[in-house]
């Protein structure tokens, strides 16, 4: 198979905030698909075969007539600026890239809305869900000021001609989902049914891991979310103390969120922060099932794709995407802050032992079919083979219009 040369355009570390998509980029570097050959965006940046148009360093690198336009993509990004700030729309700006057309064969973007000036490779673009889900669902924005911050940006998104992930294709050529509910929720939203294809995020599998047996241990919940409230931190806590009173040795581990004020402390260990290496080899091996109430997510997390991938059953919300995680038989989904749901799917699977069994292989299994570098790398090699030959069937249809 021959070498494709794919430039990465998705958050990486120390040049952006810790996030999912953050891990998203690092999963990709770590296992890309077969034949393909990653650079990501910072990289291009700095050996000059990606430009940020507008930005104060092309602007103070580029001379004569190019500045000229340098100055005026500077001055649109600006005002762009003073409206995102004004809190009618969303924060996040469209970026404005130039790319050297020879230096890669495709662009992959991740998350950010963008265009790009020029020639270029055929791009394709993903993301976990819009805008909206995270000012609406993690950030409390009203209905009215979310049709209000859509109406700004689809504006925003047409003077520009630009791809708003998740809301608007522009230039791209192909649009990744990484689940059926938001391939659902574009649909019917209007978009082509050819310009989206269905791919899951995937993870390099942990070296050797799996669930400990589950007379192994005192029974062990699992919670691990850096956003306590967003994530359901609260049903956790109020699951638990209704458990404790049938199983009065049950624990519960807390990982990357500090306890809230008041907190409970019985039975329960608040580990903060801890590194992807702690929760593999030293958390998760320690937890019976993880419950996940989340009331907002933009695809599958990656820590319960991690307890999946280690036999754990997964006990999560309805909410949007979260029920493709667990499957039929995973685990469970329950009614987002649903305690009484909750509490009863708990104690199915802490309290009979053969269904904990069935869930847990059912768990490994869906994570070796569904969420697995092994699995959906290959994958996700075919989509970017897709995107090239929709790229090149575009400029032969072009050609033969302009001759």
């Amino acid at each position: 198979m021959s070498v494709t040369r794919v430039l990465l355009i998705s958050p990486v570390p120390d040049r952006d905030p810790p996030s999912g998509d953050v891990t998203y980029t690092r999963q990709l570097l770590a296992s890309p698909p077969p034949g393909v050959e990653y650079t990501t965006y910072d990289q291009a940046l700095d050996d000059g075969t990606l430009v940020e148009v507008g930005s104060r360093s092309a602007v103070s690198t580029t001379q004569g007539l190019a500045r000229v336009g340098q100055l005026l993509v500077a001055a649109a990004r600006k005002a762009e600026h003073v409206v995102r700030r004004s809190g009618l729309t969303y924060r996040e700006p469209v970026r404005v890239f130039r790319v050297q057309n020879d230096a890669f064969d495709l662009v992959h973007v991740h998350v950010f809305s963008h265009l790009f000036l020029g020639t270029r490779p055929p791009v394709l673009a993903s993301a976990g869900g819009p805008l909206r889900w995270v000012y609406g669902d993690a950030w409390g924005w009203s209905d009215r000021r979310l049709r209000i911050a859509d109406a700004v940006d689809t504006l925003i998104g047409a003077a520009w001609n630009a791809t708003l992930c998740g809301r608007r294709l522009g230039q791209a050529n192909l649009f990744v989902a990484p689940s059926t509910y938001l391939q659902r929720w574009l649909l019917a939203r209007g978009w082509n049914p050819s310009d989206i294809v269905v791919q899951p995020n995937y993870l390099v599998p942990p070296p050797g891991g799996s669930a400990s047996p589950r007379s192994a241990h005192t029974p062990t919940l699992g919670f691990v979310a850096r956003d306590f409230d967003a994530k359901g931190g609260h049903t956790v806590l109020e699951t638990f103390a209704r458990l404790r009173d049938s199983i009065p040795d049950l624990r519960l581990l807390v990982a990357g969120s500090p306890p809230p004020a008041d907190a409970p402390t019985a039975g329960i260990t608040w580990m903060g922060e801890v590194s992807r290496e702690e929760l593999l080899q030293d958390v998760l091996p320690q937890v019976d099932v993880l419950v996940y109430p989340s009331h907002f997510d933009t695809g599958v997390p990656y820590s319960a794709m991690e307890a999946l991938s280690l036999g754990i059953p997964a006990v999560v919300s309805d909410y949007r995407s979260l029920p493709d995680l667990v499957g039929d038989d995973a685990g469970t989904v329950c009614p987002a802050g649903d305690v009484d749901a909750f509490v009863a799917s708990m104690l199915r699977l802490l309290e009979d032992a053969d269904q904990w069994d069935s869930a847990s292989t059912a768990a490994a299994q869906r994570f070796n079919e569904r969420f697995s570098a092994r699995s959906q790398a290959p994958r996700l090699r075919t989509i970017y083979d897709l995107a090239l030959r929709r790229k090149s069937v575009s400029d032969r249809r072009r050609r033969r219009w302009v001759t």
